[in-house]
């Protein structure tokens, strides 16, 4: 039996980032491993369902023997077998987030050799974790980049704390890179949109969050965004506004929902700030985008460099995790300041 990598669940960030990373190096590397202490510092430890589900969605996907998966496991024991294409149906339960179970299978499923589609139950649009709209918009466009095909459809949206929402995805196979991706210099800024969304509001919620943020836009940097505003089907009440800048290379999203007692002008007037401070930087991607893009730059089998306004705990553990699988990683810059993520070329070879 090959020897298991050997995680520490409290370690660096500490939460389920690095419980995702792992489920997807694992698939992708061949390489088993054993996570002790999951989330040992959150006010509520262990696997949470979101986690549950992932992982169980995992496993489905690359035949995997599993230990110690239940709601408020500290400890689980994860084996992966061969990568196999399919139709998957992953239901949380909850309002876990959808975005994050999508981003863990996607980059497996795109090694089986075949097209699969997946649909995923659970939070749309939930807090700690990326919207669908950001999922659909800054992360696809990056991910296709680095020759990773997906295609994702909001059949409903899902808010907190009832959730209800699905997502329907297919991914083809991965088209591999040649070269290592390059994304350090933003280049020129091509355009700005934004994206404002509500359900089950009697007032007209999303035009006053878009309203908000096109003119803080204007009045700070006569800058227009083209917008979408949108009516979304959802079990429940909320709203949720993204901006996104797109440049030559790279890509700024902020992506924020409502909560109760905020006025939506409030909302819309954040969103606008948090961008025009990433554009007063020279980054090419904002901080969540950065770590996000850490498992399909492993996937790509290229390596690259990749900068950002902010370095995360998360990015930072997210590099220690690929690192921890054969897949050197680092990140530059300074926690909270400026900087950046290089990644390996190479993923080591699948044990025998």
């Amino acid at each position: 039996m090959s020897r298991l990598v050997a995680l520490d669940g409290a370690a660096g960030e500490g939460g389920g980032q690095i419980l995702r990373t792992a489920l997807a190096l694992s698939c992708l590397t061949g390489q088993g491993f054993e996570i002790t202490r999951i989330r040992a510092n959150r006010t509520r430890p262990g696997l949470r369902p979101q986690h549950v589900a992932a992982v169980r969605a995992m496993a489905m996907v690359c035949d995997a023997r599993v230990g110690g998966v239940f709601d408020g496991s500290p400890d689980l024991r994860f084996e992966p077998g061969a990568i196999t294409p399919g139709d998957f149906r992953f239901e949380i339960g909850t309002a876990g987030s959808v975005s994050l179970v999508l981003q863990t299978v996607l980059p497996a499923l795109a090694l089986a050799g075949a097209p699969s589609r997946v649909s995923v139950t659970g939070g749309t649009h939930v807090p700690a974790s990326p919207s669908f709209h950001f999922l659909a918009g800054p992360w696809q466009a990056s991910v296709e980049r680095l020759g990773l095909p997906v295609a994702l459809h909001l059949e409903r949206a899902g808010f907190y704390p009832p959730g209800g929402g699905e997502v329907r995805a297919e991914v083809e196979p991965l088209r591999p890179r040649t070269e290592p991706l390059a994304m350090e210099q933003r280049g020129a800024l091509l355009s700005i949109h934004g994206v404002s969304g509500a359900a089950r509001f009697k007032t007209p919620v999303a035009e006053r969050q878009r309203q908000a943020a096109a003119e803080r836009l204007w009045e700070e940097r006569r800058l227009e965004a083209s917008w979408e505003t949108v009516a979304l089907n959802a079990p429940s009440p909320g709203s949720f506004l993204l901006l996104e800048a797109v440049f030559e290379n790279g890509h700024g999203a902020f992506s924020l929902l409502g909560e109760g007692g905020q006025r939506p002008e409030a909302l819309g007037d954040r969103a606008a700030r948090m961008l025009l401070k990433f554009l007063e930087g020279e980054s090419a991607t904002d901080p969540f985008l950065a770590d996000q893009l850490a498992v399909p730059l492993a996937l790509a089998n290229c390596g690259g460099r990749v900068s950002t306004s902010a370095v995360t705990r998360h990015l930072e553990t997210v590099a220690e995790v690929l690192t921890a699988f054969g897949v050197p990683a680092r990140t530059w810059g300074r926690l909270a300041g400026p900087g950046g993520l290089e990644v390996d070329r190479r993923l080591p070879a699948a044990p025998a």
